[in-house]
């Protein structure tokens, strides 16, 4: 940065203004509706007024305008310039339904191995469809078991009879699948929406944030057939093959954990990573050094960039070695629309940096986000591209300006221009000198002077720390100061997208930044010795290994003792406006500390006067106060009885918001396929978020909660159980409540153990047990009294009968029909206005009996859209139908709410909004 005699106008920044005008057009083409032709002929029109009227001052005014309606013109052209063929356009329009059986035809982009499997990224210019073959675009990301038997099922392939399969005789080797394959694959298609609850992002909004537009599973490397290989960038297909050799010898050479480390950090490839090490990571807060995003390709460029300054002094040079360098390595990695994103504002920024024109930094940044506006308008929209954008403005804006003139203040000295010591408070000069007076350097400078000076100086430490300590100790101060404020610019950002703030990350970043680049010099060392001398690399491999060891750590130290991050709700409506608020008195501060003159008596901007500057920071801190401890953000009792039943797939999850405000969650879904209860524990889990944290979570934190008063499980099985477990590491849990404690299931013995870690009281309710919360009656009317021994099974769930004034709602779990007879024959109270119909509509519950004992006006089932087990069968549905009941489903409706005040009851589900009051 300049020095403060030479510090540009903050509001001059021209480059600024026109991002920001373009950004707005973009957003104002989000809210309203505009005509091409209007955008581009008020972009037109102004431009050339503007030129007409350039030596006048309104004509910056008449730019800013052109630049909006550009905004507008450039968002239109992308919403409108999808090819009709395009394959998200066929399947969004109903011209291809999701799971159909299908032949797809292109280009291999991406191979992507991991423990089990491989992930293909195919760019696809042919599908056969229902015997009709035609041409379209689009990227599809499909996954092969590779440790499956190569049969195709039966099912299958009666489905594709239809389609032209390969030559039986030809052969076929994953091997042969690389980068340029081009290949004919029989499969089915998905983009169909998974869950459908508030708060979940949709499933196509992720995929076409990916720029994927289907996935799939290909049953068998049989419906495989290798077309040939197509013309590639050479040097860029030698560079996929060695990133391939270097996960293999990762693989080979390391630990699970420490493989998949290297393997996603260094080499872009997650599917190495297991959950355990990526959970320690994400509640740490440094879950970004492992994903290859801003920070993390800024950090390799700024290593590049240090390494050839010290071979070369020639900017240009050291600019154009460090830009192939970093380029290479982001096509290496995927070349993903993120990593481009960062490597291209590096690239701007550094470009910045050879002009000699530090001083522009801000305009640099603004035009990065001009250039990838222009290329990419959606991505004002984009969570990758605000986290990547605001993380390195904040060290652009903030950091970098800042430390530079903490320097200044630490080590000045008498000057011409500078001939008075900084007016600041002196605990802010004492500091400065601590980390920047050199006093040798000082006296080696005073002889070379004609004059004379005593300079009394005051560092923080009586015997000040020389040399190597004090530059350790600056680096260190720096690295906090920096990671501070990247932290508190990325507050609003971490709560909407994240749900985290994670205050430990501030010293984390430090140590996991030191030691996972000395793990992954380390290991890159070792690969290449490994191809001279196995024995030599074996201590290299070893090293790798105890930095490994290092550096988890003080993360684990943390996370286990629930030091490292805490989960937060995020204000959802006109509440949402808090976030733009925050950045309100940040940009104001920005705006004083680049306007900041600390060598000046007195500060001539009005932006720098401690009345202001003390308002702005009062002000931010009350904006981070309500955003931290988010007073507002939960709904206030209504004095209505609110149950929503959650779209969670095949399993259960009811969320249950009482008159008075207490909440109770019963059950919380789960994985479908999960292990049996005799099987031993998986050798390696992936990295994938469960059901309780990407939907019932997402769902509650969207609702503004981060405290649940009770939670219940049913019983133990996984689809209802094993959600509740994400649930308890996210939430403050006042009270868990069980009918049966399995001690020897694993997915009780994990929720139970998260219990006790967090000193979550439970209780074991059976029939004839009331709880009375507020004025509403939940009475429990099964599991049985006799045996509390017995297995958590579908007979021994917990069944619950909520009353509040004339209205009374039925929760089932899985009961089955034994359960039902037993329940009918003890004349339990069974009459329900809405049930929650038992085990997701099986056959096996429901019975005539049983629904005739309930008589219910609405009959709710828990059930995916396309159930592995056909829920609900035909035959359940239609003798609650004949019983007079509305039968809603959550796979075809999402979220289904029921409220009532006691007398009347209103419907309300996700996919139609309408209230239906009854």
């Amino acid at each position: 940065m300049p020095d403060d005699r030479k510090s540009p106008d903050f509001n001059g920044f021209l480059m600024l203004w026109l991002a920001s005008s373009f950004a707005a057009g973009i957003l104002a083409a989000s809210f309203a509706d505009f005509e091409f032709k209007a955008a581009l002929a008020v972009c037109g029109l102004f431009t050339i007024v503007s030129f007409l009227f350039r030596s006048r001052n309104f004509a910056i005014i008449l730019i800013l305008i052109s630049f909006v309606a550009a905004g507008i013109f450039s968002a239109l052209i992308e919403k409108h310039s999808v090819a009709t063929n395009r394959l998200k356009i066929l399947f969004d329009t109903g011209q291809i339904r999701s799971g159909d059986p299908v032949e797809i035809e292109g280009v291999v982009r991406s191979r992507e191995p991991s423990v089990d499997s491989l992930f293909l990224t195919l760019d696809v210019d042919k599908i056969t469809h229902r015997g009709r073959e035609q041409k379209v675009s689009g990227n599809v990301r499909l996954f092969l078991p590779v440790n499956e038997t190569d049969k195709i099922p039966e099912n299958f392939k009666s489905e594709i009879s239809d389609l032209k399969l390969r030559n039986s005789d030809s052969k076929f080797e994953i091997s042969d699948v690389k980068y340029g394959s081009r290949l004919k694959i029989a499969t089915s298609l998905d983009r169909e929406e998974t869950y459908l609850n508030p708060g979940v992002i949709p499933k196509k909004q992720i995929l076409d944030l990916t720029g994927v537009d289907a996935t799939g599973s290909i049953k068998s490397v049989l419906l495989i057939e290798k077309l040939a290989d197509e013309s590639v960038f050479l040097p860029l297909a030698w560079v996929y093959d060695q990133r391939a050799w270097m996960i293999k010898e990762f693989r080979d050479n390391l630990s699970g954990p420490a493989s998949g480390i290297m393997t996603a950090s260094l080499l872009g490839n997650k599917y190495f990573l297991d959950k355990d090490t990526a959970d320690l990571f994400r509640e740490g807060g440094t879950f970004h050094i492992l994903v290859i995003s801003g920070l993390h390709i800024t950090f390799i460029g700024g290593l590049l960039l240090l390494f050839v300054r010290q071979i070369t002094r020639r900017r240009w040079v050291q600019f154009l070695v460090t830009m192939i360098i970093l380029w290479a390595y982001t096509l290496a990695v995927g070349a993903e629309v993120p990593v481009v994103r960062a490597a291209l504002m590096f690239t701007v920024l550094i470009y910045s940096y050879v002009k000699y024109r530090p001083a522009s930094l801000l305009n640099a940044l603004a035009l990065c986000a001009l250039i990838l506006l222009v290329w990419r308008p959606s991505d004002l929209f984009n969570p990758s591209f605000q986290l990547t954008f605001v993380s390195v403005a904040a060290i652009v804006v903030l950091a970098y300006p800042l430390i530079e003139k903490l320097r200044r203040i630490g080590t000045w000295t008498p000057t011409r221009h500078e001939p008075f010591p900084p007016a600041v408070p002196v605990w802010l000069k004492r500091l400065c000198e601590t980390f920047y007076w050199n006093a040798d350097a000082w006296h080696f400078e005073s002889k070379n002077q004609r004059w004379t000076a005593i300079l009394a100086k005051s560092p923080f430490l009586a015997t000040r720390a020389k040399n190597s300590a004090q530059t350790v100790a600056r680096y260190l101060f720096e690295g906090v100061l920096v990671s501070m404020l990247v932290q508190i610019c990325m507050l609003p950002l971490s709560v909407v997208y994240f749900h985290r703030v994670a205050a430990i990350s501030v010293l984390l970043n430090l140590w996991v930044g030191i030691f996972i680049a000395l793990e992954s010099f380390t290991a890159v060392i070792a690969v290449f010795v490994n191809q001279i001398s196995g024995i030599i690399a074996t201590a290299f491999f070893m090293f790798a290994e105890i930095f490994n060891w290092m550096m988890l750590l003080l993360p684990r130290l943390f996370v286990d003792n629930s030091w490292a991050s805490f989960r937060l709700p995020a204000y959802s409506g006109y509440g949402q406006a808090i976030y733009f608020l925050y950045f309100v008195p940040v940009l104001l501060l920005a705006i004083a500390l680049n306007r900041w003159k600390p060598f000046e008596v007195k500060q001539r901007s009005w932006v720098t006067r401690r009345p202001v500057i003390y308002l702005t920071v009062a002000a931010l801190g009350i904006l981070f106060a309500v955003i931290i401890f988010h007073p507002f953000s939960s709904p206030r009792p209504d004095r209505r009885l609110h149950v929503d039943f959650l779209d969670v797939g095949q399993g259960d999850a009811a969320f249950v918001t009482f008159p008075d405000g207490r909440t109770m969650l019963i059950d919380g879904g789960g994985r479908i396929k999960y292990r049996s209860r005799d099987e031993e524990a998986e050798p390696f889990e992936p990295d994938v978020r469960g059901i309780g944290e990407s939907v019932v979570s997402e769902f509650l934190w969207h609702r503004g909660y981060s405290r649940i008063h009770f939670i219940l499980a049913t019983h133990a099985d996984a689809d209802h159980i094993q959600g509740l477990t994400d649930v308890a590491r996210n939430f403050k849990i006042g009270s868990a409540i069980f009918g049966r404690m399995p001690l020897d299931d694993p997915n009780f013995t994990q929720l139970d153990d998260i219990l006790r870690r967090r000193g979550v009281q439970s209780e074991g309710v059976v029939r004839g047990d009331v709880l009375k919360i507020g004025d509403v009656v939940v009475e429990v009317l099964n599991p049985p009294a006799d045996d509390r021994d017995a297995v958590s099974d579908n007979d021994n769930s917990i069944v619950l009968r909520i009353t509040y004034g004339s209205r009374t709602f039925l929760l089932t779990g899985d009961i089955e029909s034994r359960a039902e007879s037993t329940l009918v024959n003890a004349g339990s109270p069974l009459t329900a206005d809405v049930i929650k119909a038992a085990h997701h509509g099986s056959r096996t519950s429901s019975t005539q009996a049983f629904i005739d004992a309930v008589g219910p006006k609405y009959a709710v089932i828990s059930v995916g859209r396309s159930s592995p087990y056909g829920h609900p069968h035909s035959e359940v549905v239609e003798r609650w139908k004949a019983a007079g009941a509305d039968v809603l489903t959550t796979g075809e409706r999402g979220t289904i709410s029921i409220t009532t005040d006691g007398h009347d009851l209103v419907i309300e589900t996700f996919i139609n909004k309408k209230r239906e009051p009854k």
